[in-house]
């Protein structure tokens, strides 16, 4: 699809490897791999038998083509993955599609119209900076990366279609302008071209103060239109609806098609929402997909600013992908950051060029049926799903680094056995991994599951009793180390499913379908009930999208230095109680790696003691003070019945008036305080409640979690 001219112009993709069409044989032999542990033998030898039918038959031929198709283009796959995964989705963008970011907060507070007009002038100068060829070109470790999709980042808006979407790229002279969402109405911000380019920090403060005034009128006069009323909920209705209402408005008046251009042609949108989340979940769900009102889901990216001062972004994904998005962000929130400790002696405003026009929109009976109907979906749709949020500060990459192992692969194991133990089954798992080394590059499919990670699962769960501690973790080790391999060579452009697509859609008109393309194996290997993907960042608090199928998850997740985070989104699944799972999981990952060479006898004597010891401290804490005796006072005696804790979700005590303190892992080496009096317990555990609580955590622990680790003895 064409994009900005000028983009392709300053970052050329000429230069960059083309994607390679991967062998046929390689590709097969992969997906019997990765297939065959998600299937019962009888299905899969099913599924086999055509997959070698296909290959002795039709798979040489659609090879060519495909060898044909990558010799005469830049990329042989960019057009049939735009259209098969974006514009011929019929689902909600919303709901499906978009991605979300929820950033940290700014080091002090800003109102939320200085906050929107400093991060406008940003992105504006953002576009600047692209569009000049100063912005830097991508690389990661030196090696560069493909900046095609740049040229969509700026003036693009999705479109429905009859049958089909597609997008409309305009130019600088027509998206000049910014749309801003309030009370649910929009208005757009017409900028003078000066505020793109302004050299010093005088003059873009001087840019920051005039957006913000234009924005604080907004919000000091706007009267909320009625929900009834919205235009922007329509953008989250399911596709065809929307293009039925999208003709309908159109069609109302010629007022109409001119606001709806002036919307969808805007450089980009910030929403200036009344909502004030409060937290993690609340804040991750505005940002996601707040109540509709204040966002158009089809517009290239939408910057949204809340009345309490935090902040977000919604991404269309169909020509752009996060981690491109996420150079901006970047951008965007250093600049905040840095606004709100920037104390400048004096603020004036420049209106010269600055406008700001409210869209008007009219309406007919159709109209506000379409817009009723869009309400309804989008709140039983919003109802229909949970949105659940973890944060794992047990440890993080640091530590899994410790262990040797790679921090993304081991994250995805974990994801593996939280849902094995809440489903008692293999999962088809997505994996997203970044082809951007090549021109045009997007996404390969890194397929998480193999029959290293099925066994270890099993292990873990079905026949704990027979394997030791030491087979578990070499069977975990095995299966970390697959999923990096495998996850390498998607980055390579070897992956499974994107050959595949190519190879289905390599087929003439006419040409009878090859029966493996409908195989329920086949198609079933690529359901993913697990969509996972990760973006680390400190700039970010959250982060996620909504599953991909009915009976699936969304899985986002950020793996920060000492902490691990995901955002868990399904139709009323469990995303509460799969975070649960996950925090499970990762507890008895680190435990199982950790502890690999010892004896079940040495882990049962471990448990035993810190029980003891946390049932002593328990019943100290709620007797009348009195000095411990001389034996259990000595260093000796209570180091003798106080070994070192085995489980990094035992809490440490820190301030006794903060029970959010209570949160954090003892360090491995610690060791349980030996002397101690009575007056020090209190001063360290002023509540009962919190020993109980460690005290259950523990039972459930040994009863629950460390029944895999102790293999029967008889």
């Amino acid at each position: 699809m064409p994009g900005n001219s000028t983009v392709s112009q300053m970052y050329p993709t000429s230069s960059l490897q083309k994607l390679p069409v991967p062998e046929l044989d390689d590709t097969v032999s992969r997906f019997v791999d990765v297939a065959r542990p998600l299937f019962g033998k009888v299905e899969f030898e099913s599924c086999l038998a055509k997959l070698n039918d296909f290959v002795a038959n039709e798979g040489p031929v659609l090879q060519a083509r495909l060898a044909e198709r990558a010799s005469s283009r830049e990329n042989w796959l960019e057009e049939w993955w735009n259209d098969y995964a974006y514009f011929n989705n019929r689902a909600s963008v919303c709901f499906n599609v978009n991605y979300f970011f929820g950033f940290r907060s700014t080091p002090q507070p800003l109102s939320q119209a200085r906050l929107a007009a400093a991060l406008i002038e940003s992105a504006v100068r953002f576009r600047d900076d692209l569009e000049s060829g100063r912005l830097e070109h991508d690389n990661i470790r030196g090696k560069a990366m493909c900046m095609h999709q740049y040229q969509y980042m700026f003036g693009t808006c999705r479109h429905p279609g009859a049958s089909k979407d597609w997008t409309d790229v305009y130019s600088r002279a027509e998206s000049s302008h910014v749309a801003v969402a309030h009370k649910g109405r929009f208005f757009v911000l017409r900028l003078p071209e000066a505020a793109a380019v302004a050299a010093t920090s005088s003059t873009r403060q001087t840019t920051v103060d005039t957006i913000e005034r234009h924005l604080q009128d907004i919000i000091d006069r706007t009267e909320r239109a009625e929900r009834a009323q919205s235009i922007g909920i329509l953008t989250a209705a399911l596709r065809d609806d929307w293009f039925a209402a999208r003709e309908c408005l159109l069609q109302v008046s010629s007022d109409n098609a001119a606001s709806l251009h002036a919307l969808e042609s805007a450089a980009f949108l910030v929403s200036l929402d009344t909502a004030s989340p409060a937290t993690h979940k609340e804040f991750s769900l505005a940002c996601h997909c707040g109540d509709g009102v204040d966002r158009y889901f089809d517009k290239n990216f939408q910057i949204i600013v809340f009345a309490n001062g935090r902040y977000g972004f919604n991404g269309e994904h169909s020509l752009t992908d996060a981690t491109t998005d996420m150079r901006l962000c970047n951008a965007m929130v250093r600049e905040a950051d840095d606004l709100s400790l920037d104390h400048p002696l004096a603020r004036g405003t420049n209106d010269d060029g600055f406008r700001v026009e409210e869209l008007k929109f009219d309406y007919s009976i159709e109209l506000l049926d379409h817009i009723h109907r869009a309400i309804e979906y989008f709140d039983a749709t919003v109802a229909a799903h949970e949105l659940s949020t973890l944060t794992f500060d047990g440890y993080g990459k640091e530590n899994i680094k410790k262990m040797k192992v790679s921090p993304d692969a081991y994250v995805q194991m974990a994801m593996q056995l939280a849902y094995y133990r809440r489903f008692r089954s293999v999962p088809p798992t997505y994996e997203s991994a970044s082809t951007k080394a090549f021109s045009r590059g997007r996404t390969e499919t890194s397929r998480s599951v193999s029959h290293h990670s099925v066994e270890w699962c099993k292990a873990m769960v079905d026949i704990p009793e027979t394997t030791s501690l030491q087979a578990k973790s070499e069977l975990l080790k095995q299966a970390i180390a697959h999923q990096s391999q495998f996850t390498a060579q998607c980055a390579k452009g070897n992956g499974i499913d994107r050959h595949m697509l190519g190879l289905e859609h390599a087929l003439l008109v006419g040409e009878p379908r090859p029966a493996i393309f409908a195989d329920p194996v086949f198609t079933g290997s690529r359901h993913w009930k697990l969509s996972t993907s990760q973006i680390s960042d400190s700039i970010l608090d959250a982060y996620g999208w909504g599953e991909v199928v009915d009976d699936g998850f969304g899985v986002a997740y950020r793996i920060e230095n000492e902490s691990l985070h995901f955002n868990v989104v399904s139709q009323r699944l469990g995303s509460a109680r799969l975070c649960q799972y996950l925090s499970d999981a990762l507890m008895d990952m680190r435990f199982l790696l950790t502890n690999a060479h010892k004896q079940p006898h040495e882990i049962m004597a471990e448990v035993d003691a810190v029980a003891n010891a946390l049932t002593s401290i328990k019943l100290l804490s709620s007797s009348p003070k009195r000095p411990l005796s001389a034996q259990s006072a000595t260093a000796d005696g209570w180091q003798q019945a106080s070994p070192r804790l085995p489980t990094p979700e035992a809490a440490a005590i820190n301030d006794p008036k903060d029970a959010s303190s209570f949160r954090g892992p003892f360090p491995a080496e610690a060791e349980i305080p030996g002397t101690m009096v009575v007056d020090e317990l209190e001063q360290q555990l002023p509540s009962n409640e919190v020993i109980c609580a460690l005290e259950t955590r523990l039972s459930r622990f040994v009863r629950e979690s460390l029944y895999w680790a102790l293999p029967s003895t008889s």
